[in-house]
C-alpha cells in the first residue's frame, strides 16, 4: 500500500542509570543514541513491511538531520514531502529508563516542530490525498491537526504521542466539523486524559462517541483494549523476553495499520499489533531492524 506517515522525527538519548541517580554526582550510565520520533518510528517499521511509505516531516541542518535523511533514504521511505529547515536544530528527546526501557523521566528540545503548522500541511495535502492511507502523530500544530481531520480523504490514522498531545487531539476533534478519525492509538494515561475516566473499555467507549470507528488502547503488560461501535474486547500481552520496550507502541501501530492494509480489521488485527510490539521489544533499538512478514506467521 501506499502509506504517508506525518509527525516528528527526532534523536532519542536512552540513559539507563546502573543503580540510583546521585543528584550531586555523576552516575554511571548506559547511554544509547536512536533515530526515532513516533512518525519516523512507524514510517520506518512499514518499510520493513515492505509499503510504499512517505515520511511528511521537519527536519534541521545538523549532522544529526542528515543522518537521520540518510536512513529513511538507504531504507526506501520517500521524503519528498518532509522539509529541511536552515540553522535549525534536530529535534532531541532525552528520556532516563528503568533497566528494559520503561521511561522514569524525560526532558525534550523540540522547537523545530513548530514548523509543523497549517500553512505547512496545506501545501502537501493534495499529495497526502493520492495515498491509500494516512497516519499522523500530535506533534503537528492545532490547526494543523483540525485540518487534516477535515480534509484527508483516506482513512485516518493517529497515534495521540503523550497525554498533553492527546488533550489538543481532543480540542482538534471540538473544532472539526467532519469529526470523524478512522483509528486511534493511544496507552491508558493518553486515554485517561481524553476521557477523564480509567476503566479502559469505558475510555474506549467514550472515544468512539467522539467519532473514532476504531479504538487501539494499549496497556502494555496488561495487554491492549480494543474499541469498537460493535462493542470492546480485551486483548492479554503476548510473553516475551523484553529487551528494550522503547518503540513497541510504534510498532504495535504499525503491525495494525499493516493488517489493515491487507484487508484484515477490527479485532482480527490486534493480533498483528502485539506481534510486530512483541518483536521490537527484543530489540535494544526503538524499531527492529528484523521486522519481516513473517513474524506474523510465528
Amino acid at each position: 500500500m501506499n502509506i504517508t506517515v506525518i509527525g516528528e522525527s527526532n534523536i532519542d538519548i536512552a540513559v539507563k542509570p546502573h543503580g540510583e541517580l546521585n543528584a550531586k554526582g555523576c552516575t554511571p550510565s548506559s547511554i544509547a543514541f536512536h533515530h526515532g520520533g513516533v512518525a519516523r518510528n512507524i514510517a520506518h517499521n512499514l518499510c520493513l513491511l515492505g509499503h510504499e511509505v512517505h515520511l511528511a516531516s521537519v527536519f534541521g541542518d545538523d549532522s544529526l538531520a542528515l543522518s537521520m535523511m540518510e536512513e529513511c533514504e538507504q531504507l526506501g521511505i520517500d521524503l519528498s514531502l518532509s522539509s529541511q529547515y536552515a540553522d535549525a536544530k534536530s529535534p532531541i528527546f532525552l528520556s532516563f529508563n528503568d533497566e528494559v526501557g520503561n521511561m522514569q523521566s524525560a526532558v525534550s528540545d523540540i522547537a523545530l516542530n513548530g514548523c509543523l503548522d497549517l500553512e505547512w500541511l496545506r501545501d502537501r495535502i493534495d499529495a497526502i490525498n493520492r495515498s491509500d492511507m494516512v497516519m499522523a502523530d500530535t506533534l503537528l500544530s492545532m490547526e494543523a491537526l483540525t485540518f487534516l481531520i477535515d480534509h484527508c480523504l483516506v482513512p485516518l490514522y493517529i497515534d495521540t504521542v503523550s497525554p498533553n498531545r492527546a488533550l489538543l487531539l481532543t480540542e482538534a476533534m471540538k473544532r472539526s466539523w467532519k469529526k470523524s478519525i478512522y483509528a486511534l492509538k493511544c496507552n491508558l494515561a493518553e486515554a485517561q486524559s481524553m476521557t477523564e475516566t480509567i476503566n479502559p473499555e469505558d475510555a474506549v467507549k467514550l472515544l468512539c462517541a467522539k467519532g473514532i470507528e476504531e479504538v487501539y488502547l494499549t496497556m502494555g503488560e496488561d495487554g491492549v483494549c480494543f474499541g469498537s461501535k460493535k462493542g470492546s474486547r480485551r486483548f492479554p500481552a503476548i510473553e516475551v523476553k523484553a529487551v528494550n520496550v522503547t518503540g513497541s507502541g510504534d510498532a504495535f501501530f504499525a503491525g495494525v495499520i499493516h493488517a489493515h492494509a491487507i484487508g484484515i480489521k477490527g479485532v482480527a488485527s490486534v493480533g498483528y499489533g502485539l506481534k510486530a510490539a512483541c518483536h521490537n521489544a527484543k530489540s535494544e533499538a526503538p524499531v527492529n531492524p528484523t521486522l519481516r512478514l513473517s513474524v506474523f506467521d510465528e
